[in-house]
């Protein structure tokens, strides 16, 4: 993935991210955060990561750190 396809990705996505992290979490700040480490993650995989399969990605990886961030809350 180029740094061009990463801009689109971020400005094609980020608001459903956003949407799906608040629906499940209810709670503005933490939604955000995890849409803020979502595309960390992306940036940081960005050469495996094919432009075509990016929304998927995206939202597996949305899903994954709201699950992360429910287990340390947990602790």
């Amino acid at each position: 993935m180029t740094t061009s396809e990463y801009n689109k990705s971020v400005d094609e996505f980020s608001d459903n991210i956003y949407r799906f992290a608040l629906k499940n979490l209810r709670d503005v700040e933490k939604a955000k955060d995890i849409v803020q480490d979502t595309f960390e993650r992306l940036w940081v995989k960005a050469e495996d990561v094919s432009f075509e399969k990016v929304k998927s990605y995206l939202f597996t990886t949305a899903y994954h750190a709201m699950v992360d961030l429910s287990r340390k809350e947990k602790r």
